[in-house]
């Protein structure tokens, strides 16, 4: 090629670029006729290099999405991991590429450098996970707590996690330039083809990557499992290119006839090689902008979870991989690719400035699809389906042009003279730019900008790369005569028309990509609904690592963290909600269970209640509260007054910080952990559910210290929820278990596994009004939210068959989602409190408590609530008319007991009737059994004065009441006689629920007897003569996993929790002095 004069490279002259003309010849006649001898086994080279390659990048995107949540249990949280992850993966491809570049040119066999290269990243991602395991271990136990500040303590952990990844990254950034240089060295007249192959190939495999590794293989294998699967993939990828090197990779004459411009060509202008290189790490830094920005903007579409990032991030690749794969097959029939790189750049801004109104629309596209699809397992597979649909609408078009540009960038200069060393230049040059526009999104464009706004800023760069781009080649065309002279009309036109679309996409992006706040608020991926009652949005800003919002009402706020409720509280003119119940709870626990609470750690701020609610007692001297996301504190100042000593009193102490990290480093011992994180689908939160975080939290418990642990029943299931009260009781083997409203739990356990006992502490403070407000302002309003205690975990836990949720086997945050969406209930736990049957009485020893303590029913606590509709169905049959608070509580017995005791009078007569009446007595036992002590049942079950003496003496109506009976008298030997006589019956005489109740009695019955070893047999004898969904089977199913357990019921070694106690100081003095103990466990 003609080489410039010093004067043209002194002017920046590019009149040799190869836009004007298209006549250059790619490579000399002595290459030609080499490759002429490999014959037809060269055709394949090509084929097998792109399949090794979709495996190469099949396993790379492995690493990064198990990376992501390995170094998220160091950062602790996903959107940290996920940000260092993409820094340090690009970052290392950037410094591995250049490394590749630089010392490629003197190696004569490049493919099987880089099946050394693969074999050395499978090595080490087999050795990964034990390397971490030690890493973590010794950090947050021997280095954290020694480190002198936040700051110091943060930077170690940025740097140190980069650091486990580093070498991989270095690593897998060598593998392209030595491939692709390879490959061209072999193939050197189908440059285009090689590059745009290779680029297509790697980003198909790390798109199917990114979905196997999360919807496959991280379920299956957890994280060492898959980290391990893609080290052994890549030495299978090193053994097979290893063999095509000895098929390729060619020593003497090839090497000698291809050295002069292959390997060490030379730019024809340095200008152009410093144009291009800036321009593709402009762009690259605008493409992770984009990616980060529309992975933030979509969390409020499609919810924050694995599952939703992984389907993004296989969006943006898939995009990647198309505009490589467009390229392949024209590069090398490119006639000007410096103007088509400029129209490439050009056309990713707009693409990106038109997916902010394609966001915009998508939450009510969503609202569509979550009206459309059934809340099962194929409707869950839709609705991913649909997800990832959204996400290629919004991430595709720019993806794919960002896919064109780099094989391009890298084009212009091969065409240009330079050699294969410029392929590393250019793709460490991008890399280097992803890192710059990951660092900068996070730390620089969100907080000034917004998520949106540094968008289009990014759109904004790539539109004047582009323009930059059509300059340069403008230049070069004018240096032209001919077909230059009418390029350069053809380059200005191009110029000026790219121009006015891109200020069309800059006013249709600012003006119409505009969501409305309140759809941003919604949470449609869970609600299917944008619009909720018109509220009023009173907060809404981007934090660094989330959307933080406060939609308000007359009577409510809400606060949500991307789309998902976080807490709500209700205004004073109201009554208290669901989430006041339990924050309040929350606060009040560390004052009952702990004697002297003095320093109190919180795990997540919400609205502030929790830590307001603690504060309200004189008794803690210092409340740390720690949470990850600053504007979640900022924005919970709208409650005002009611979270107000989170903010003003002078003991409470707020730390912007990761949970594990702020303990690790804090070194401080606590009398009371509480932790109240978000729901553990949402992405990174799991990790707060599992055995090796609560080893962690009792490390940084003081002996006699207590952690208080909230967990919600809905949208989950039975088995999400045991595997991590599995990893609880692991640690903790003396829990206490209390349900706060209709749907959450809160867990208490002692570090030093000693019984659980309870104080009542200085609680007539500040405090009170917030006890008063939930109906907690008495030991026994208190008593009556307890379900039990850790046997009924053993018993769960054997249930359901699951293992203690760990941090590397996070099945909660890949079937959360599922749960999430399937709108699950894990309820069993509270249906052994409301079931009607005594069951807790049997297993837990437990004594309902008596009408005599006068407990009020406390709306929006199940306990609570039963037991006043086991208050109100006394009277209604004592009195023979309907209680009031049925009509308005419970409808279905408001029906029920007026039809059985009409039923009732005319039964002797009309024996007909016995199957009505059999129904309404079952619905009586179900309102009544399980809630009330034995001594308030009498006059309902051993001397029904509502049931005519005919009645009672009918065979049928005998055995009913006589089981019923025994069982309110909580009579272990006769609840198994009499149920079974019930059973005996035939199948058609009585109600199906009647039958259901018989059998979960006999097998109480066989369990109080001290002969639990029969309740199996039982129920594989009459289980099959019920109907198929029987109510109470979930519960028969408990029994059975508790015997199998080897659990039994030791009433007479549990204080004050002898079945035969009918009395207790705790049933009638609900309020004791300061510092008094009082029976939590008992009456």
């Amino acid at each position: 090629m003609r080489q410039p004069t010093k004067a043209s490279r002194r002017a920046g002259s590019i009149e040799s670029h190869q836009e004007p003309g298209v006549s250059m010849p790619v490579e000399g006649a002595r290459v030609d006729a080499a490759r002429a001898k490999k014959g037809k086994g060269q055709a394949r080279v090509l084929p097998i290099a792109l399949l090794l390659f979709v495996l190469s990048g099949f396993s790379g995107l492995i690493y990064q999405s198990v990376w992501s949540q390995y170094l998220g249990l160091v950062l602790g949280h996903a959107a940290h991991a996920q940000t260092l992850v993409l820094a340090i993966y690009m970052g290392g491809m950037a410094v591995g590429a250049w490394i590749a570049s630089r010392r490629g040119v003197r190696w004569t066999r490049l493919i099987a450098c880089y099946a050394v290269v693969e074999a050395a990243i499978g090595v080490a991602g087999i050795l990964f996970h034990p390397v971490f395991d030690a890493y973590i271990g010794f950090v947050r136990d021997q280095l954290l707590p020694w480190m002198p500040g936040s700051g110091t303590a943060h930077l170690f952990q940025w740097t140190s996690a980069a650091a486990l990844i580093l070498p991989q990254s270095v690593m897998l950034g060598a593998t392209f330039p030595l491939l692709s240089a390879g490959l061209i060295r072999a193939r050197p007249e189908r440059k285009g083809e090689v590059l745009g192959g290779l680029y297509f190939a790697n980003s198909l495999g790390a798109a199917l990557g990114a979905l196997a590794s999360t919807f496959l293989m991280l379920p299956m294998m957890g994280l060492p499992g898959t980290v391990a699967a893609a080290g052994v993939l890549n030495i299978l990828v090193a053994v097979l290119a290893w063999g095509l090197g000895k098929q390729v990779d060619r020593p003497a004459a090839m090497e000698e006839a291809a050295a002069p411009e292959a390997r060490s060509g030379r730019i024809v202008d340095p200008l152009l090689l410093r144009a291009l290189t800036f321009g593709a790490m402009a762009s690259g830094a605008a493409s992770f902008v984009y990616e980060i920005g529309w992975v933030r903007m979509l969390n409020l579409v499609l919810g924050t979870t694995v599952h939703s990032f992984e389907l993004m991030l296989a969006a943006f690749i898939l995009g990647l991989a198309c505009g490589s794969m467009w390229i392949r097959k024209r590069a090398d029939r490119i006639a000007r690719p410096l103007t088509y790189l400029g129209h490439a750049q050009v056309l990713m801004g707009v693409a990106a400035l038109l997916s902010l109104p394609v966001f915009a629309s998508s939450f009510e596209w969503m609202e569509w699809i979550m009206d459309a699809l059934q809340r099962s397992w194929s409707g869950y597979g839709l609705f991913e389906l649909a997800s990832a649909s959204i996400a290629m609408l919004v991430m595709f078009p720019a993806a794919f042009f960002a896919g064109m540009t780099l094989p391009l960038f890298t084009l212009v200069l091969l065409r240009n003279g330079g050699g294969e060393s410029v392929i590393g230049r250019i793709y460490a040059a991008n890399t280097l730019g992803a890192i710059i526009g990951v660092a900068g999104m996070v730390h620089v464009a969100i907080p000034l900008l917004g998520v949106r706004g540094a968008v289009v800023a990014a759109a904004l760069i790539d539109i004047a790369i582009g323009v930059g781009l059509f300059v340069l080649a403008q230049r070069a065309h004018e240096a032209g005569t001919g077909a230059g002279q009418a390029a350069t009309r053809s380059n200005r036109r191009g110029m000026a028309v790219a121009i006015a679309v891109a200020a069309v996409a800059l006013f249709a992006g600012t003006v119409y990509g505009r969501p409305d706040p309140v759809a941003q608020a919604s949470g449609v991926f869970r609600t299917g609904a944008i619009f909720i009652d018109s509220p009023e949005v009173e907060f809404i800003e981007d934090g660094k690592t989330s959307t933080i919002t406060v939609l308000s009402s007359e009577s409510n706020r809400i606060i949500s963290t991307n789309g998902k409720p976080d807490a709500a509280i209700r205004s004073l003119a109201v009554g208290a909600g669901d989430d006041e119940h339990t924050m309040v709870l929350l606060g009040l626990l560390p004052l009952v269970y702990h004697r002297e609470p003095r320093q109190i750690g919180i795990i997540g701020w919400g609205s502030g209640m929790t830590t307001h609610t603690v504060l309200g007692s004189r008794v803690p001297r210092e409340v740390d509260t720690i949470e990850i996301e600053p504007k979640m504190v900022e924005a919970a100042r709208a409650f005002g007054p009611q979270v107000a000593r989170a903010y003003d009193d002078p003991r409470s102490r707020l730390w912007i910080d990761d949970a594990r990290t702020f303990f690790a480093r804090n070194g401080k011992k606590y009398d009371v952990i509480v932790s109240e994180p978000s729901n553990p689908w949402v992405s990174g939160v799991a990790s707060l559910f599992t055995r090796e975080f609560y080893a962690f939290a009792k490390q940084h418990l003081k002996e006699e210290g207590v952690l208080v642990q909230w967990l919600h029943s809905y949208e989950t299931s039975d088995a999400l929820m045991a595997t991590m009260l599995a990893a609880l009781v692991e640690e903790f083997p003396d829990i206490d278990i209390y349900v706060s409203n209709t749907t959450d739990l809160v867990m208490v356990a002692r570090a030093d596994g000693k019984p659980l006992q309870t104080h009542w502490n200085d609680l007539d403070g500040d405090i009170r009004a917030e006890l008063v407000r939930v109906g907690l302002d008495s030991p026994g309003q208190l008593r009556l939210r307890r379900i039990g205690g850790a046997d009924l975990i053993h018993a769960y836990v054997r249930m359901t068959g699951v293992t203690p949720h760990s941090d590397y086997y996070p099945t909660v945050s890949h079937l959360g989602p599922v749960a999430r969406y399937m709108d699950g209930k894990a309820d069993l736990l509270l249906h052994l409190a409301t079931n009607g049957m005594p069951v807790l009485d049997l297993l837990e020893c437990r004594k309902p408590a008596a009408l005599a303590q006068g407990l009020q029913p406390v709306p929006n606590v199940w306990t609570s609530e039963w037991h006043g509709t086991a208050a109100a169905s006394v009277r209604t049959m004592a009195d023979g008319r309907l209680d009031p608070w049925l009509a308005g509580h419970e409808p279905y017995l408001a029906r029920a007991l007026p039809a059985l005791l009409q039923t009732s009078q005319y039964l002797a007569d009309d024996p007909a009737l016995l199957m009505s009446w059999s129904e309404g007595v079952a619905s009586l036992a179900k309102g009544t059994i399980g809630h009330l002590p034995a001594e308030d049942l009498e006059a309902v079950w051993n001397r029904p004065q509502w049931l005519p003496e005919a009645a009672a003496s009918m065979p049928e109506v005998a055995a009913v009441m006589a089981a019923y009976g025994a069982a309110a008298r909580r009579d272990p030997a006769a609840m198994r006689a009499a149920a079974l006589e019930v059973l005996a019956l035939p199948d058609a005489a009585l109600a199906d629920d009647v039958r259901d109740q018989m059998l979960l009695i006999a097998m109480l019955g066989e369990i109080g007897a001290g002969r639990a070893e029969a309740v199996a047999e039982l129920d594989r004898r009459w289980a099959p003569t019920l109907r198929e969904r029987a109510e109470l089977a979930p519960v028969r199913r408990f029994v059975r996993a508790w015997v199998d357990a080897g659990l039994t019921p030791d009433c007479a070694a549990a204080p004050g929790r002898s079945l035969a106690a009918t009395e207790d100081a705790g049933d009638t003095a609900d309020d004791g002095p300061v510092g008094a103990v009082f029976p939590l466990h008992s009456p």
